[in-house]
């Protein structure tokens, strides 16, 4: 009688156990068909593409010309939510500037104006939570846009006197980036001990420090 009692306990601890593990296996089951099944749904793929006037393209192009592009450089130490609610204040433009989320952790800003986008982009490079920001203007014409590049400013010091030009600075610019700009005034050259020049770091390649 004592093992005929204990065989009807095991029975019903190996039921009451293998149940809901049982029950969790279809579950699962069933929510991998749902989603295959999900995947499988062709939403108007043969339909015919939708054409859009030229005028309205225009338009919607002219709207958002003032755009700025962006992407943190570490997004684990970024939010994006909190990016977006920050920077048009610390660019002294809130109510102004408005941005949104976009998708690949990607942002964007709309100004109001190109003296208003303008002013920020000089202004760069700008970081949020002590981290670089990648900022950019929005290019029509680039889609997907390629968000890798942040503007520097660098300091030459040390060319010779008789070598100090304009070529020679881009030249030595170039070897270090793509070259944006050139802060040289002749005039002023006696009396600064270094130029600068305006590069393009791809974000990608390490920064090499002495």
């Amino acid at each position: 009688t004592l093992e005929l009692n204990f065989l009807q306990i095991f029975s019903v601890l190996s039921i009451t156990t293998l149940f809901p593990l049982r029950f969790y296996l279809i579950l699962l089951k069933m929510a991998d068909n749902l989603r295959r099944q999900v995947q499988d749904i062709d939403l108007g793929a043969d339909d015919d593409p939708v054409a859009i006037p030229a005028n309205l393209v225009a338009n919607a192009v002219a709207e958002n010309r003032f755009v700025l592009m962006g992407r943190p450089v570490f997004p684990r130490r970024q939010n994006l939510r909190a990016i977006i609610a920050s920077m048009p204040r610390v660019w002294g433009q809130s109510g102004l500037v408005h941005g949104r989320i976009l998708g690949g952790n990607q942002f964007q800003f709309i100004f109001p104006s190109e003296e208003s986008l303008e002013t920020v982009i000089r202004r760069g490079p700008w970081a949020f939570n002590d981290r670089m920001l990648v900022l950019q203007r929005w290019n029509p014409f680039e889609n997907p846009p390629i968000i890798n590049f942040i503007p520097f400013w660098v300091q030459i010091r040390g060319i010779p006197l008789q070598f100090l030009n304009r070529d020679v600075i881009s030249h030595i610019g170039r070897s270090i980036g793509p070259l944006l700009d050139v802060d040289y005034d002749v005039e002023a050259v006696a009396r600064v001990a270094f130029v600068r020049v305006q590069i393009s770091w791809d974000i990608q390649l390490p920064l090499r420090f002495q």
